[in-house]
């Protein structure tokens, strides 16, 4: 997944209650599908600052929905670099126990670190489907596994994999841009564990002890046969990037494996599934 290079246009600022940024409700995502949200922290307040690709209909959205909103402001902004709006708002967060941030970033936090350079690839650890991956992941061993990252992005989870003492991971993309991202990170990590490769999903062929896929819906609507294959018997497949409204869609394609468990957070959905299924 890739956010849009540049934001331009119309910029919508939400001001909420610190905690109710946890709490965005699913027609807020899809408003934002190709753009991104921004939180940025004002005394016991945060803002939440949206690039909807459709300003009105956000704001009807914004009126109909039962957030308890401070206030809304609009403003109009000329053409802005996604990396300096990253580089700008972008701070140190935990996860699961693992400091998430960036390499120009500074903090006193003590505990296992994973940097991560933002840009174009998808995966800084805020949002809600990679926190539910991690949270997944943290629930297998994978203590001298073989990993498949599928639609790596910034190689987030391929680098949390190798934390949890994976023995190998391959982590597939078919973007060659966030490739390119995702080699830096693992650079910047020092983690030669982590082969990376741009490949279209059908050219993977092997099978692992444990997929990872936080991908879109669309993508498992036309791969899920793909992807099982993919996974050595009693092997684990762990899935997020799902919102609930496609979540009973989700089971159904995947019903020839055994549910292990599923996570929420807001509208995002987390699953993980064990190849029990006889060969």
């Amino acid at each position: 997944m890739t956010p849009a290079e540049k934001h331009s246009g119309t910029r919508i600022d939400i001001l909420v209650e610190k905690g109710t940024e946890e709490l965005l409700p699913e027609a807020i995502y899809e408003g934002l599908s190709s753009s991104g949200i921004w939180i940025e922290d004002q005394g016991g307040d945060v803002i939440i600052k949206c690039y909807p690709e459709n300003a009105d209909a956000f704001l009807r959205m914004l009126r109909e929905s039962k957030m308890d909103i401070k206030n809304i402001s609009v403003e109009h902004e000329p053409e802005q670099d996604y990396t300096e709006l990253t580089k700008k708002y972008f701070r140190p967060i935990r996860v699961e126990g693992v400091i998430i941030l960036a390499p120009w970033n500074k903090t006193k936090r003590k505990g296992t670190r994973i940097v991560i350079e933002p840009g174009m690839a998808f995966g800084t650890g805020r949002h809600e489907s990679t926190r539910i991956m991690i949270k997944l992941m943290n629930s297998i061993d994978m203590k001298g596994k073989r990993i498949l990252d599928i639609g790596c992005g910034s190689a987030i989870l391929s680098l949390y994999a190798t934390l949890l003492g994976a023995e190998k991971v391959l982590a597939v993309d078919n973007d060659e841009d966030t490739v390119l991202s995702a080699r830096k990170n693992i650079d910047l990590n020092n983690t030669p564990d982590i082969e990376i490769t741009c490949s279209d999903l059908r050219h993977v062929i092997r099978t692992y002890d444990i997929v990872l896929a936080n991908i879109d819906i669309k993508t498992f609507r036309t791969s899920s046969t793909h992807i099982m294959g993919l996974v050595k018997k009693d092997g684990y497949l762990v899935i997020s990037g799902i919102l609930g409204r496609d979540r009973k869609e989700l089971l159904s394609l995947f019903d020839s494996f055994s549910l292990v468990r599923m996570e929420q957070k807001n509208a995002w959905r987390g699953f993980v599934f064990q190849n029990t299924a006889q060969s």
